[in-house]
């Protein structure tokens, strides 16, 4: 994993100590990731993304690792140089879904309807990137969602902003099941693009260009409608947890709150496969040996066990709240290959039997 000036970790240099982060305009790995994996799916070699980090694809394992934002707008736009496709932002864009944004995503499938969801991702959008932020504003039947960005140069956003546009207008159908959903209206302050017919067929309305600001406008009454997947109890769980990740974010992340966050995205990504991560998984995304990761833990007053123990019940707690898994699923999405082990622990949690929790 590269480690210089062109990755800022949240928690610092692999042996250094938190560094605040919030006001170098910064976006998320798994945010990078995401943006990277569809530039490839559409054509652009991975040499050429990997000439803008300078590293290898690995550079994105380590969830808590932060980018600075230009880092990710160059890689847009030599994405576009070496595809010759100009509309790749905006097709990256239209392939994120909930699962993109991790405890973010969640939260936007659990909220009451689109109003609360843009309200949402207002309060925790840094997490993710400070590319730009987007807000609402309603004026009578008519409501704006606008994105403001501190890059004033309208052209080079440009692919950042059709990506975050494009992830609007997507994933809004998706939270509300309403494939139809339409947009009233698209402006953008940056020039007319070539591609500006896939524009207008992916927001389904007419798109402006040389707009005074980037804004959707949509009819209002289409932010109150209820989604069908609201759950209160879910997001307020969530929003426990992204406080504390806000905070993390602006305050400087330990060790401890690396190595949780790591785990619980390995976890993620083995699916149902009981794959436990271990301390040498951990240590090689952090680019430690493991002797000095355990030694760091053990200066924040805790072991590799008891931050793994640590993930696997804040996992549990947000599947539960879920309430679509059964009670073997969830002990293979933990880790577990022994359910004796896993009702053991979650008795320990939770005061009783997974079996009569679920049922």
């Amino acid at each position: 994993m590269l480690v210089g000036a062109s990755i800022y970790y949240s928690g610092g240099s692999p042996g250094g100590k938190g560094i605040k982060l919030g006001s170098m305009g910064t976006v998320s790995a798994r945010y990078s990731r995401s943006i990277y994996n569809s530039c490839v799916e559409l054509g652009c070699p991975e040499s050429a993304l990997q000439s803008v980090f300078q590293s290898a694809p690995d550079c994105f394992n380590d969830p808590t690792a932060r980018f600075d934002k230009r880092l990710l707008i160059d890689m847009l736009h030599e994405a576009e140089a070496a595809t010759g496709n100009s509309a790749i932002g905006l097709q990256a864009g239209s392939q994120f879904r909930p699962s993109t944004f991790l405890d973010i995503g969640y939260g936007l499938i659990a909220c009451q309807n689109l109003r609360e969801a843009l309200a949402f991702n207002y309060q925790y959008q840094r997490l993710t990137q400070e590319i730009g932020r987007t807000s609402v504003v309603v004026d009578g039947d008519i409501a704006r969602i606008k994105w403001c960005t501190q890059i004033e140069d309208a052209e080079y956003v440009r692919p950042a902003t059709e990506a975050a546009f494009a992830g609007y207008a997507v994933l809004g159908r998706w939270l509300t099941w309403d494939s139809k959903a339409k947009v009233r209206a698209m402006y953008f302050r940056h020039d007319k693009v070539a591609h500006g017919q896939l524009c207008e067929s992916l927001f389904q309305c007419p798109v402006h260009f040389n707009a005074e600001q980037d804004v959707m406008e949509l009819d209002a009454e289409t932010l109150l409608r209820p989604m069908p997947q609201a759950n209160a109890a879910l997001l307020a769980h969530l929003r426990v947890r992204l406080d504390r990740a806000l905070a993390e974010f602006e305050g400087g992340v330990g060790v401890r709150a690396r190595v949780r966050d790591i785990i619980q995205q390995l976890l993620i990504d083995a699916g149902q496969d009981n794959a436990v991560p271990d301390l040498i998984n951990v240590a090689a995304i952090l680019n430690m040996n493991e002797r000095t990761l355990r030694r760091r833990l053990t200066e924040e007053g805790v072991t590799f066990r008891e931050v793994l123990t640590e993930a696997r019940q804040e996992a549990c707690e947000i599947y539960l709240k879920e309430r679509r898994w059964t009670v073997a699923e969830l002990a293979q999405m933990l880790g577990y290959s022994e359910h004796s082990a896993f009702s053991r622990a979650f008795k320990k949690w939770f005061g009783m039997p997974p079996s009569q929790y679920v049922g």
